[in-house]
């Protein structure tokens, strides 16, 4: 684990802080797919394309990518809409520390088919879910422990749990829709606003209400997949 203030050091930010790299990875591979999924690059004969770029992301010293987190963690104080990868964008092109490798992956990309960009994308949400795996076995270890913050825990589990919903749900979307899917800006607004979390911009109360909306939002988004497939079930009879 990297270093941290001892005051930090709570049941919540001891984990939310050890994986903070798995977090900004996370992050990476929603905005940035193809930096999760080199051994596909690799099969694909592009990886050489990719590579540089995606060494600098993966190598980002710790002092840097707290300052980026940091920022980003900002804009879910700012903003929650269907324009909230745009204005992470709009974040990202400011921060000189990463602007200009983030442009080059964004060209790059211009050379896979969308088909290929699917299957990249559903890679590297599959990495992120397993990572999410991890991280909530971290979780649940802590609430055996009687002098632990039971509530806290859970709604943390509860929240990942929500994410986890949400990349299965894009993991299922056809080719035509992953992309410009309202559920990837779910997705980055909700590992955001952990680090929000994690840096106390938002309190306990914030975070359970955030949860609601999570499971509120899955419920919808769940109800509407459901109705869809009953439709097209009649079209098809």
């Amino acid at each position: 684990m990297e270093n941290y203030r001892v005051d930090d050091l709570n049941s919540i930010n001891i984990i939310l802080n050890s994986c903070s790299k798995d977090m900004f990875d996370g992050l990476t591979f929603v905005v940035r797919p193809v930096v999760g999924a080199i051994g596909y690059l690799r099969s694909m004969h592009k990886s050489y394309v990719f590579q540089k770029e995606i060494e600098k992301i993966t190598n980002i010293d710790f002092e840097t990518r707290e300052k980026i987190l940091d920022v980003f963690s900002d804009l879910v104080i700012e903003k929650n809409d269907e324009d909230f990868i745009r204005q992470l964008e709009v974040k990202i092109n400011e921060l000189n520390e990463i602007k200009d490798v983030f442009s080059e992956l964004d060209c790059h990309k211009l050379n896979i088919e969308p088909k290929q960009m699917h299957n990249i994308l559903s890679i590297s949400l599959r990495r992120l879910d397993r990572t999410i795996d991890s991280i909530r076995d971290e979780i649940n270890s802590m609430m055996w422990d009687s002098d632990e913050d039971i509530d806290q825990l859970l709604t943390l589990d509860q929240v990942f749990i929500s994410i986890q919903e949400i990349i299965k749900e894009t993991l299922d979307l056809p080719i035509n829709k992953s992309k410009d899917s309202s559920k990837l800006n779910t997705l980055v607004y909700s590992l955001l606003y952990i680090e929000a979390y994690r840096r106390q911009k938002v309190s306990l109360e914030e975070f359970q209400d955030f949860l609601s909306f999570l499971s509120l939002y899955n419920y919808k988004e769940g109800k509407s997949l459901k109705d869809n497939d009953a439709v097209f079930e009649v079209l098809t009879v």
